[in-house]
């Protein structure tokens, strides 16, 4: 039983890091330096639950007092345009960025 349920969560996560791939990467391609985004969201944030509801505002209304990039980043790339996802699939997303990039699980 446990190797199924193990089983069942390891396709669960092989799909939604696909869909991270297909939502998120697609864009910002493979060299984007998401864990430096990471890095700005924890030292601005701290908390889980902080950082992903900081992120899920800042890419539902992107505005320059929600970025927490510097503004000669800003001033050079622009503002990031809304999230075409839907709240759900958004949050999805937040969740597995999260799990692959957090400070955290880079200590154990």
């Amino acid at each position: 039983m446990v190797k199924i349920l193990s089983f069942f969560l390891l396709l669960c996560i092989s799909l939604g890091a696909s869909e991270f791939d297909k939502n998120c990467f697609d864009c910002h391609s493979q060299d984007f330096k998401f864990h430096i985004i990471m890095n700005k969201y924890t030292l601005k944030f701290s908390s889980e639950k902080r950082i992903k509801e900081a992120m899920f505002d800042y890419l539902r209304e992107p505005s320059l007092d929600k970025s927490i990039l510097p503004l000669e980043y800003i001033q050079k790339f622009g503002l990031k345009e809304k999230s075409p996802l839907d709240d759900k699939t958004l949050r999805e997303m937040i969740d597995i960025y999260y799990e692959k990039f957090n400070l955290q699980s880079k200590l154990f």
